[in-house]
């Protein structure tokens, strides 16, 4: 059985909630009904343009199918559909086309930031047993499982800013990006990874991450 954070990290290395959430909204549009471009981008608030390249790429993905000029999900896109409903579904809250304008934008920005917030984490820990506390982006990426364009733009909240954690460097010598933690980042290393962690303090760091009041 995956975890809600595993179940995310399979969902985005199909659909990149970072850079994506046009075809996050036409997946949830879409649920068990079969649409026409003009009904998606009807449903969804989204341009025309912008329909029709999300629906090249979630065909590609393999996440949709199109019969006769309509569109529908896959059984891999039943699949991602449902696993996302498990995150969210409560008494109040379940993925359906009412709240898709409403409440979507809020789940979009909140699972983007449990993603980027689960990524520097890591990056933290590989970054944190390294003598010079530095790597590239290439070594970074290939250890997470992700592409190197996803792994940076997860970053990218955390190279600047209040919470600048890690410094993104050009390197032309070595001919590649390079990672490494700032001082603020190598305290949050030795805090969370350490035995002696103070809990309280990362709790509400946390929460300023994520902007919950």
């Amino acid at each position: 059985m995956w975890s809600k954070l595993e179940l995310l990290r399979n969902i985005d290395s199909i659909i990149d909630f970072s850079r994506a959430t046009a075809q996050l909204r036409i997946l949830i549009a879409l649920d068990k009904e079969s649409l026409t471009v003009d009904e998606i981008a009807d449903r969804t608030g989204l341009r025309r343009k912008t329909v029709l390249d999300a629906l090249r790429k979630l065909e590609l993905k393999g996440v949709i199918s199109r019969k006769n000029g309509r569109y529908a999900l896959t059984d891999m896109g039943k699949s991602i559909y449902e696993a996302l409903n498990s995150l969210i579904s409560n008494e109040k809250n379940t993925l359906n086309l009412d709240n898709i304008r409403g409440l979507k934008p809020v789940l979009y920005d909140l699972y983007t930031s449990i993603l980027s917030i689960s990524y520097m984490l890591e990056v933290l820990k590989i970054l944190g047993k390294k003598g010079k506390h530095r790597a590239c982006i290439d070594e970074l990426a290939s250890k997470i499982g992700v592409s190197k364009l996803t792994l940076e733009t997860h970053l990218r909240e955390f190279t600047e800013g209040k919470t600048k954690l890690l410094r993104r460097i050009d390197d032309r010598k070595e001919g590649c990006t390079i990672y490494e933690l700032t001082e603020l980042g190598l305290i949050l290393y030795e805090r969370v990874y350490s035995k002696r962690r103070p809990l309280s303090k990362l709790k509400s760091w946390f929460k300023s991450i994520l902007r919950v009041k």
